[in-house]
């Protein structure tokens, strides 16, 4: 009789502790870009209505993958536009999100290479004529380098199983050795000297490694070869974006998460013993079991956010780079890249020339698979100047300028990135130290989830082995 009270007034106890971790499992998500709202996509899964989220945002829903409205009427994506067919999370998110594809409805999309003065190379609307091409100016290394790109692809993608499985990693190191642990060494060498090493020709390095670096990074051949690498594989031609534009994805991860949108910055993180208490910009306090910080914490981010009653002073690891994005609707001066004829034109520009003003110049499609070809989107590292525009375009109707912070800014060596910021306190961009990619951050999204779970589920059994020694005696 005395073991069955045991039992019952133990299972009441277990049943109260459950209900009291119900009420109390509150989570905050600073940022509400792709890695905030997947993140909260993920807690949801994992939590389910065990959990309450917060998300705050001080801008626009949607971070990075932003869009404006032209003068033709149509919306185009002002950053990165592109997801890669083998992102399995973007994928999973649309098709489960009831998102659609976006088809395009440009019939040609010549790349050419610009060196300043004319094309190194200018793709070709006839498959074969076009491969022959590649083949006359890269050679078999160009072939070699796709094969070393799905090579490593191969390996990435090993990272899918390892997060069903509920692994998670508390660095950046711990998680791209998990891939695979030649990974790490990709963060050491520059995409440079590794490809050389690899002996892929100079003309494969100097020419397209560096466009793809140029045209996604706005960096060039001195980054490490990771982010090189992720770079040229999106430069593969299978290539696709969402009909209604990539933030729709974030919109329906916010929605599918049940988060709360709190429409305010936070400016102070202070730490309590087992809690931090948020503070904003309306001096609003609340008070959360974790923090996820998915935003920049670099040296020069727009909106600093003070941290209180840290154990150690946090460690800014670098800059995050400047893009200027500016998209133009107007006609491209043809006597620009002159001897190309009107049928010739690229339609995306990429300039290898560190010192030409623009990074590349591409004509864009709408959100909604509508097209214009008087729409360019140009990528700079500073705003463009009105003699700067009027030297690329005529007949210019309507710019409009995006000026932000895109991704770090990439140095070799690149040191380990820790996804803790402190105890309970979890930060997802770390991963962009290694490469920055909707679908990085997802993964890394991800993995602070699976983090918050296992330190959540540990401190509960610890609880339960509390009150079981409590009956014991």
């Amino acid at each position: 009789m005395k073991y069955l009270m045991k039992l019952v007034v133990f299972t009441w106890l277990l049943a109260l502790l459950k209900c009291t971790h119900q009420a109390d499992l509150n989570i905050a998500i600073i940022g509400s870009g792709i890695g905030g709202t997947s993140c909260a996509y993920f807690l949801k899964e994992i939590f389910k209505d065990l959990v309450n989220l917060d998300i705050y945002e001080g801008n626009k829903v949607g971070g990075r993958l932003a869009t404006v409205i032209m003068s033709d009427g149509n919306e185009y994506e002002t950053g990165g536009s592109v997801i890669h067919q083998r992102n399995r999370y973007m994928s999973n998110f649309v098709t489960n999100l009831g998102l659609q594809k976006r088809i395009s409805v440009f019939k040609n999309e010549r790349l050419g290479l610009y060196n300043g003065k004319d094309f190194d190379f200018i793709e070709n609307d006839n498959y074969l004529i076009n491969l022959m091409n590649i083949l006359w100016r890269y050679g078999y290394s160009i072939k070699r380098l796709q094969e070393f790109i799905n090579s490593m692809l191969d390996k990435f993608e090993r990272i899918y199983e390892l997060q069903t499985n509920g692994k998670s990693f508390d660095s950046t190191y711990d998680l791209l050795t998990a891939m695979d642990p030649s990974f790490v060494n990709y963060l050491n060498i520059s995409v440079r000297d590794a490809y050389l090493n690899e002996h892929f020709s100079e003309a494969v390095i100097t020419e397209l490694v560096q466009a793809s670096l140029r045209v996604n990074y706005g960096q060039n051949i001195n980054v490490h070869e990771f982010v090189g690498s992720v770079s040229m594989a999106g430069m593969d031609g299978s290539l696709w974006s969402v009909k209604g534009g990539n933030k729709r994805v974030v919109e329906k991860l916010l929605e599918k998460s049940n988060a709360h949108l709190v429409s305010e910055y936070v400016v102070q993180i202070t730490r309590n013993d087992d809690s931090y208490t948020l503070l904003t910009n309306f001096k609003k306090k609340t008070t959360y079991d974790y923090v996820v910080f998915a935003a920049p914490l670099a040296e020069n981010q727009k909106v600093p956010i003070t941290f209180s009653n840290m154990p150690l002073a946090l460690n800014k690891v670098g800059k995050y780079h400047q893009t200027v994005s500016t998209l133009v609707v107007g006609e491209i001066k043809r006597t620009k890249f002159s001897p190309i004829s009107d049928y010739l034109i690229p339609i995306t520009i990429i300039s290898n020339n560190e010192n030409e003003f623009f990074n590349s110049i591409s004509n864009i499609e709408g959100v909604n698979e509508t097209a214009s070809l008087n729409v360019w989107k140009i990528f700079s590292q500073h705003p463009l100047s009105n003699n700067q525009i009027d030297y690329l375009f005529e007949n210019v109707s309507d710019v409009k300028v995006i000026d932000w912070l895109a991704y770090p800014h990439y140095k070799v060596p690149t040191e380990s990135q820790s996804f803790h910021i402190a105890d309970r306190l979890y930060h997802i961009n770390a991963i962009e130290w290694a490469a920055s990619a909707m679908e990085m951050s997802c993964i890394g999204a991800k993995n602070v989830a699976l983090l918050i779970k296992k330190h959540y589920y540990s401190n509960e059994q610890n609880e339960t082995n509390k009150w079981s020694h409590h009956m014991e005696l």
